[in-house]
Order: C-alpha cells, then sequence, then structure tokens
C-alpha cells in the first residue's frame, strides 16, 4: 500500500510540475520548435564542418549557426522589409479617383452597373428606419411626413425609369407603391400600420431585387457599387476602433519588441546547443521518457523526416513558384512586382489553392480593371500552366514520398496552423498532424501486439 501511494504522489507531482513547466516555456514553445526543425535540416551541413574540423564539434556548431543565421534568418528579413517597404509605396501612390474611374469602366463590362444607386440606397435606408420604428409595437411613433416623402421619391424613380428605355420598370411596381399608401393611411402603434410597413418593405425589396436581376446579381452590384456614404461609413467605423487599438498596441508595443528580441536569443542559443549536443539531449531524452526507447526512436526519426519532408518541399515549390510568378508579373507589367512575388512564395505553401491566391486576381485586375485583357489573358494561361503545375513536379522530386501525409490532412494542418500560431504554423501545423499519425500509429501497433498476447494467453490456459 505504501508503495502504490508513493507511485500515485510521485505521478501527481511530477504532473504538477510538468504543468508548471509548460506555463512558463509556452511563451518559448515556438522558438524552440522552430530551431528543432532549423537543426535537423542543417545536420547534414554541421556534420561536414565536424569532419572538415577534425572533431572539433563546438566549433563547427559555431559556424553551422551563424551560416544559418546568414543564409536563412537575414534573407527573410531582408525580404520582409523590401515587401513592406514597397507596399507603403503602394498605397501612396494610389489616386482615388483613377481607382474609382477604372473600378466603373469594369463594372460596366462586367455587367454590374447600378443604376440609381443613391436613390435605391436612400429609400432602402428610410425603410429600414421606419420599419424598426413600426416594429416597436404600441409604442411606435411613426411619421407620416417621412412616408409622404418616400411615397413621392418612388414615384419619381418611376417616372426616371419609365422615361430611360435601358432598363425596365420591376412589374412590383404598383404593389409597392399601394402598400406604401396603406402605410401611410394606418395610426402608428396599430397592429395594422407594423403589417403595412412589413408589406411595403418587402415588396421593396422584391423590387430591387427583381431590377438589378435576380438575388445573386443584387447582391453582386450592392457589393460592387458603394456610394460615397458607404465609404464615409466604414471610414468612420474604421477610425471609431482604430484609436483603442493604436493605443492598445502602443502600450504593449514594448513588451512585444522584448519578447521578440528574447525569442531570437532562444532560437540561436537553442540551435547552437542542439548543433553541438543534439545526440547527448536526444538520449537524456530517451532515458528520462516513460516510452521505450524504441517509441522514442521512432518519434525522432519521424521528426526528423517530417520536418525535411515538409519544409525542404514547401520551400523549394514556394521558391520556384515565386520566381515563376516574378517573372510573369514584370512581363505583364504590373506594379510592385517584388511585393506580389513575395507574397506568391507565402501562399504557395498553402496546399490546393497556393500561388493561385495572386495571379488569379492579379491576372484579373489586368483584364477587369487595368483595361489590358490581353496580359491579364495571357498572364491567367502562364499562372495555371507554368506557376501553379510546378508544383506538382517539385513537390515528388524533393520528397521522393517521404510525406505520406493525406493532402486533405495537409490543409486542414496549414490553416489550423496558421489560425493558431502564425505564418510559421505552415510548417507547423502539417508537422503536428503527421505526429498525431505517428503516435496513433504506435498505439494501434502496442493495442494489437497486446491483444494477440492475450490470446495466447486465453489458448494457453
Amino acid at each position: 500500500m505504501g508503495k502504490v501511494l508513493s507511485f500515485v504522489t510521485l505521478v501527481l507531482v511530477t504532473g504538477a510540475f510538468g504543468i508548471l513547466f509548460f506555463e512558463v516555456t509556452s511563451t518559448l514553445l515556438l522558438p524552440l520548435f522552430l530551431a528543432m526543425v532549423i537543426v535537423v535540416m542543417f545536420r547534414p551541413l554541421h556534420s561536414w564542418f565536424v569532419r572538415i574540423l577534425r572533431g572539433r564539434n563546438r566549433a563547427a556548431a559555431v559556424i553551422t549557426t551563424a551560416l544559418v543565421l546568414l543564409v536563412v534568418v537575414t534573407p527573410s528579413v531582408f525580404v520582409l522589409v523590401l515587401a513592406g517597404s514597397e507596399a507603403a509605396k503602394l498605397g501612396r501612390s494610389l489616386d482615388e479617383g483613377e481607382f474609382r474611374d477604372k473600378l466603373y469602366r469594369a463594372r460596366l463590362s462586367l455587367g454590374l452597373d447600378y443604376p440609381h444607386v443613391v436613390e435605391m440606397r436612400f429609400v432602402e435606408r428610410s425603410f429600414e428606419r421606419l420599419l424598426a420604428d413600426a416594429r416597436e409595437g404600441a409604442v411606435a411613433t411613426g411619421n407620416r411626413q417621412a412616408l409622404l416623402r418616400l411615397h413621392e421619391e418612388l414615384q419619381q424613380l418611376q417616372e426616371t425609369l419609365n422615361n430611360e428605355s435601358n432598363y425596365a420598370v420591376p412589374s412590383d411596381e404598383p404593389l409597392m407603391l399601394d402598400a406604401l399608401a396603406t402605410a401611410i393611411d394606418e395610426i402608428p402603434g396599430t397592429l395594422a400600420y407594423q403589417q403595412a410597413m412589413e408589406t411595403a418593405a418587402r415588396r421593396f425589396q422584391e423590387y430591387r431585387i427583381e431590377f438589378l436581376g435576380g438575388p445573386a446579381r443584387a447582391v453582386l452590384k450592392n457589393t460592387a457599387n458603394p456610394t460615397s456614404e458607404d465609404v464615409r461609413d466604414w471610414t468612420s467605423r474604421f477610425f471609431a476602433v482604430t484609436p483603442d487599438w493604436i493605443s492598445s498596441f502602443g502600450g504593449h508595443a514594448g513588451i512585444m519588441v522584448g519578447r521578440t528580441i528574447f525569442g531570437i536569443i532562444i532560437f540561436v542559443v537553442t540551435m547552437y546547443f542542439l548543433f553541438a549536443d543534439g545526440p547527448q539531449i536526444a538520449k537524456q531524452l530517451m532515458t528520462l521518457s516513460p516510452l521505450e526507447d524504441r517509441y522514442v526512436e521512432k518519434l525522432l526519426a519521424e521528426f526528423s523526416r517530417v520536418s525535411r519532408a515538409v519544409v525542404s518541399g514547401s520551400v523549394a515549390a514556394a521558391l520556384v513558384q515565386s520566381l515563376l510568378a516574378g517573372v510573369g508579373f514584370q512581363f505583364a507589367g504590373l506594379r510592385s512586382v517584388f511585393l506580389l512575388t513575395a507574397l506568391t512564395a507565402l501562399t504557395a505553401m498553402i496546399p490546393f489553392f497556393g500561388a493561385a491566391m495572386i495571379w488569379l486576381p492579379a491576372s484579373l485586375w489586368l483584364i477587369f480593371i487595368d483595361d489590358r485583357p490581353t496580359a491579364g489573358i495571357v498572364l491567367m494561361i502562364y499562372g495555371a500552366g507554368a506557376i501553379s503545375t510546378i508544383d506538382n513536379v517539385i513537390k515528388p522530386w524533393v520528397l521522393h514520398d517521404r510525406s505520406a501525409m493525406h493532402p486533405l490532412a495537409a490543409l486542414i494542418g496549414v490553416f489550423g496552423g496558421v489560425q493558431a500560431m502564425g505564418p510559421l504554423g505552415v510548417f507547423v501545423g502539417p508537422m503536428v498532424i503527421a505526429f498525431l499519425q505517428t503516435l496513433l500509429g504506435l498505439l494501434h501497433r502496442e493495442l494489437r501486439v497486446s491483444g494477440v498476447e492475450n490470446r495466447k494467453e486465453q489458448l494457453t490456459n
């Protein structure tokens, strides 16, 4: 009994300190994990330096760490800074009048022009306000003058449309005007008034949808035709939230910078010690782990395999796709080619969608906004035939079937990882799923062995 109690106490204390250890190191897990992945990727280089330096392991670790920082980290920071600078320059160079003119031409070419959008939005908002008041029930105050003005606006709109042969007057016009006239005659605060207002508002929505060509086209036309009031409304909402966000960010900016610097230091130090003492650390983990040594070795081997597969395959494909995309953007005459190329490199790591998230909108921009359909169509063909297709050549060539992960699992891992950890989740997410797959395989194998042993014992007995 004493041994059982002692064992249970030991397990509880170990679990409590394990939770405490996780709380202490939770903010460092990402740089630690990233350092482990980098070490796995560059372990062959470190081994080569050890041979060149005749066994001087720590000197080789220093050189390898310095080369990783020089080859991987420095170019990444340079690319981010340059892309951010180009994005800021693009934002300053945007001309609102020129953009609105291009957007207007795009709407015409797509058939998404919204005639009399200001009048329609005026009527729609008026109905929203009056209907909200009518739904207050017996306390509704109503506004007869507003209803009369709304009725007059609708009549004027109908007269305008009747004089314009380009637009067909919807068949719901008499029903809408009759329903609104009924609401004018009803007493505010009564059920009849509320029902009349609801009928009039519903008739107007049916009238508007028919006028715009159906529910789907109505949504598209509403989105493609923001009024100046809509823009001011969005701007006011943004600036209503922005001061609080800026003050919050400003208050935590020092903490964020401090954490970032500390994370970089932990990343570099961890990378050095893993290069220098990686095998010894692995042996200590095997002695401390409650798992059998063969399971620990399997997990370490799986970590090495998946890390190389995910990182090398994704990075190689993303680099080639971004270079091809950059060439296409340059020949298409797009502005901010470097920014688009950097964005392509990031999105190319996402399964299924990948680089098409950049070159497809760029092609549509050229066709419908920039009024260069030939360049847009050529870029679209080039994107589908070269940029996105090369991914199916690079990854199999680099991986050599080292990654047995299903594409759906990879997609879930990427999006889940990005949501949880930011950009680095592109790599971390698929690795987590791969490790879970490995653990489940080990558990299944253990259960199967246990089942076979139990059957043998039953047959023996």
